[in-house]
């Protein structure tokens, strides 16, 4: 096995390695985007002794968190009003608060309503569903994320962890194409990067020139990915680098086959 050989089984490996990558990647963002749908606004899955932010809707104006009241299932489920706000959207009157579950809080489902001052709850109000765990490793398992529920990280720190491998692998795998190339130039061979087909003639484009010895009207041979002879061409262009040819009527060629000087 020559050199040039083992460099593209590196490159072939190394592109598998940043594609798994991209694939945990995605998944990551996908789990994310779901966890996210799946997650209510007014729902609640807590452990005992802890707070977590909510907000809801006024249906008429008020003045002061004063007037913002709730009715509780369970005298250790609280909500303290922190503001009065609009919303960052469509304007709507808000309200900011926190849920405030006690440490002595029993495991279970409560129902917290939240509504305006001496307007009656049951019309208008804004309903929440409170599920307190006993224990974290109960509390893990309501986690709407997969990667969270199973291995207890925040997918957007998983995705981010593997972003620095990615991008290593494409940066190696950029170096390890401009060493094949130079292996390739030696040989008089190229990768074709560009095929532009017309009515008369086949045209290919690729990364040798007059640098490497080609000139116009040099004869090339054409390889497809298999190694197998596809077909001739001839140089009709050329600059320091770069090449045109036109290949034989009826020959088949494709971006990524290879030509050799013949």
């Amino acid at each position: 096995m020559n050199d040039m050989e083992k460099t593209l089984r590196l490159r072939r490996a190394v592109g598998k390695v940043a594609a798994i990558l991209c694939v945990i990647v995605c998944f990551s963002l996908i789990d994310t985007i779901i966890a996210g749908f799946r997650q209510s606004a007014t729902e609640f899955d807590v452990l005992p002794g802890t707070s977590v932010e909510l907000n809801g809707l006024t249906a008429e104006k008020v003045k002061s968190g004063d007037e913002i009241v709730y009715k509780s299932s369970s005298d250790f489920i609280q909500i303290s009003i922190d503001s009065l706000q609009k919303g960052h959207w469509f304007g709507n009157n808000m309200w900011q608060g926190h849920l405030i579950i006690s440490p002595d809080a029993k495991a279970g489902e409560y129902s917290i309503i939240v509504g305006i001052k001496d307007i009656n709850l049951q019309k208008k109000h804004d309903k929440f569903l409170v599920r307190v765990y006993k224990d974290y490793a109960k509390y893990q398992q309501s986690f709407k994320s997969v990667i969270k529920r199973y291995i207890d990280i925040s997918p957007w720190v998983f995705a981010a962890s593997f972003l620095p491998f990615i991008i290593l692998s494409f940066g190696y795998i950029f170096i390890l194409s401009g060493k094949i190339e130079n292996q390739m130039a030696k040989q008089k061979k190229a990768v074709i990067y560009k095929v532009k087909n017309t009515k008369e003639t086949c045209e290919i484009f690729f990364g040798l020139g007059m640098d490497h010895g080609i000139k116009v009207s040099t004869c090339l041979t054409v390889f497809n990915d298999k190694g197998q002879p596809v077909g001739t061409a001839v140089v009709n262009s050329a600059n320091g680098i770069d090449s045109i040819a036109c290949a034989e009527l009826g020959c088949l060629i494709k971006p990524g086959y290879i030509v050799s000087v013949s």
